[in-house]
């Protein structure tokens, strides 16, 4: 595993390197959606890498570099400016070589090809073992062909200017001059022709993004511009427009509960991300009963790839259901973006509907009106957003069992429940629009006295399959509150829990009680911090008029990112409590990560109206929320 990379993207094409940008093995390479096309590009000078000088990233899709001869020293004597692009149909290498000392000196470029799943790059059981590379000349460059197992025919072709020699390993060139070079990389599938990109455009395009909201301070205005570009960033191109990937770099597909989250977050100021993200899942909603890739007629998606792997049925992505929570937030977001676009609650109402009908049945298979999961030991464990193995357990450590209801999907369905009334309302069916409001109200009912949890003036994290209550001080119900399934008269209490010593870590409410069995700060979600379950936390405090908790939230997880050296929220942080210095990064996180991306615009206008009345130090929380 890279424990340092980089990453340029545009559209589903992308670039995993080293910290120089070099691919140099483990999971690094060129990947065109989930197949990896390069798995070496590296270049040498004189037979050794050049030393860097600096590096800047221009845009997501563009870096900017200055390198020179190794052990440069004091005196350089070949400098090398870098421009290195990643367009929707090409990279893009530009070197402009500058000789200070007169001499040859001999620049190489390392290539190699496997044309791996991307899956199997990442160690998933059962790979397809090596393939056959077929590797021909072709005038200015390489060319690396593959024929996958289901025929599809992959190529990536490098073609460079000035022409190179080719030795079956390295392109080559003698400089004794100064030298532009330019090599360019074309990943191909079936019969398309190479597409020359066009930087200079995308970088205008970039240019003219800006984000809706000014704030004060420059650097909280930076992260917010850079929340706006990784929007832009993330998204690949789908029949239904721009689509936005989960993270990066392994999650460049749709996904159901992450793309609703984001644009649940954003859709005030991106609406039409939303309506891409609506119309693309309804039209791959579950239709039949399949047990390998969990379809159920009504269901919404949980991932879907399109490597190798899944084309030959190795894998379940094709697409993957197993999700209690996506069909829900489904609902919810056509319901969200119907107050201002009416036309898409009739456009979309089959698939609304046959939501609906899964939620009221298929999603509640025991019938008391809680939407559940079962723990699948062969798939994903836990069908939420905490999904891994470990995540979901009773108060005696033992993992859950059964039909389990966690507490925010419950949330998602009361808020899908309200959704289908207002659309039922706008479509002039008073009735149905009534028994929608009565089936949230009951929803209400049965989730405040199962999920109550006095002892704790909290919520417990769910209802194990024996309907046991798990008594785990978790992030869950805070999350919860963005939902407005929580009474009024509980809210306070949820913040005031959710702020206090055992949760709150001061960079953000942490997954799991400091003082609960399975608490490790280095967890993925037994004690990290993931921001997006903070800034959801936020939003539902905003949403019950706890507004200065709302703004320490918001103020806090700008100030992670003011941390980071890219402005950039990560997926998840590590525990730790805040002390004077940067908060404590999670080894594997996605960086950016999809929920981390729409943060700061979700979150801007709680510090914009009013920053100043938020208190900055952690000590303060417990202070201010026992007014």
């Amino acid at each position: 595993m890279l424990t340092t990379r980089t990453v340029l993207k545009e559209n589903d094409l992308y670039l995993v390197g080293d910290t120089h940008y070099a691919v140099a093995g483990e999971e690094s390479g060129l990947y065109r959606r989930d197949t990896r096309y390069l798995s070496r590009y590296e270049w040498r000078l004189g037979g050794e890498r050049p030393q860097p000088l600096v590096q800047h990233e221009r845009w997501p899709f563009w870096l900017h570099a200055q390198s020179a001869n190794a052990n440069v020293g004091y005196t350089m004597q070949v400098g090398l400016a870098r421009d290195l692009t990643v367009t929707a149909t090409e990279l893009r290498d530009t070197l402009r070589v500058t000789l200070y000392e007169p001499g040859a000196h001999r620049l190489t470029l390392h290539l190699g090809a496997d044309f791996l799943d991307m899956f199997e790059v990442r160690g998933w059981p059962g790979d397809l073992g090596p393939r056959t590379v077929e590797v021909r000349e072709v005038p200015g460059g390489v060319e690396f062909g593959y024929t996958a197992g289901d025929g599809l025919r992959c190529r990536a072709l490098v073609q460079a200017t000035p022409a190179p020699t080719w030795d079956g390993e390295t392109l080559s060139w003698e400089i004794t001059d100064d030298t532009e070079l330019r090599v360019s990389v074309f990943p191909l599938q079936g019969d398309e022709e190479p597409t020359p990109g066009d930087p200079e455009t995308l970088a205008r395009e970039y240019e003219a993004l800006h984000a809706p909201i000014s704030l004060p301070d420059p650097r909280d205005a930076h992260i917010l511009e850079r929340s706006v570009q990784d929007l832009r960033s993330l998204s690949f191109q789908t029949e239904a427009g721009p689509f936005p990937a989960a993270g990066l770099p392994w999650f460049v597909a749709p996904f159901g509960r992450d793309s609703l989250i984001i644009s649940l977050l954003v859709q005030e100021h991106r609406p039409e991300l939303g309506v891409t993200v609506a119309r693309y899942l309804a039209a791959r909603q579950g239709r039949r009963h399949d047990p390998v890739t969990l379809e159920q007629p009504g269901k919404i998606l949980h991932e879907e790839r399109v490597g190798e792997l899944t084309r030959l049925g190795r894998t379940p992505h094709r697409p993957y259901y197993a999700t209690a929570d996506a069909t829900p937030l489904f609902v919810w977001l056509v319901g969200e973006l119907s107050r201002q676009r009416p036309d898409l609650a009739r456009e979309l109402r089959p698939n609304w509907e046959a939501a609906l009908e899964w939620l009221t049945t298929l999603g509640d298979p025991d019938g008391d009106g809680l939407i559940e999961y079962t723990p699948d030991p062969g798939g994903i464990t836990n069908a939420v957003w905490k999904d891994s193995g470990d995540s979901t357990f009773t108060e005696d450590g033992e993992d859950v069992s059964g039909h389990v209801a966690v507490i925010e999907v419950q949330g998602y369905a009361y808020a899908a429940y309200l959704a289908a009334a207002r659309m039922y309302r706008q479509l002039g069916e008073s009735e149905r629009a009534a028994q929608w409001e009565e089936r949230a109200r009951t929803l209400r009912d049965t989730f405040q006295r199962t999920f109550w949890w006095p002892e704790r003036g909290y919520y417990v994290h769910g209802l194990n399959g024996d309907k046991k209550p798990l008594r785990v001080l978790v992030s869950n119900p805070a999350h919860t509150l963005w939902t407005g399934i929580i009474p009024p008269e509980y809210a306070g209490q949820v913040a005031r829990t959710a702020l206090g010593d055992e949760l709150w870590s001061g960079w953000g409410i942490r997954t799991l009680g400091l003082n609960e069995l399975r608490y490790n700060p280095v967890s993925y979600h037994n004690g990290s911090v993931w921001p997006h379950d903070t800034a959801a936390a936020a939003l539902g405090m905003a949403r019950y008029g706890l507004r200065d908790e709302a703004r320490q939230v918001a103020r806090t997880l700008f100030d992670v990112a003011r941390w980071a050296p890219d402005a950039r929220l990560s997926e998840l942080l590590a525990g730790f409590p805040r002390e004077d210095g940067p908060p404590v990064p999670y080894p594997a996180a996605c960086h950016p990560q999809g929920w981390d991306a729409a943060i700061p615009l979700a979150l801007a206008h709680l510090l914009a109206e009013g920053e100043e009345a938020i208190s900055r130090q952690p000590s303060a929380v417990s202070g201010a929320l026992g007014r």
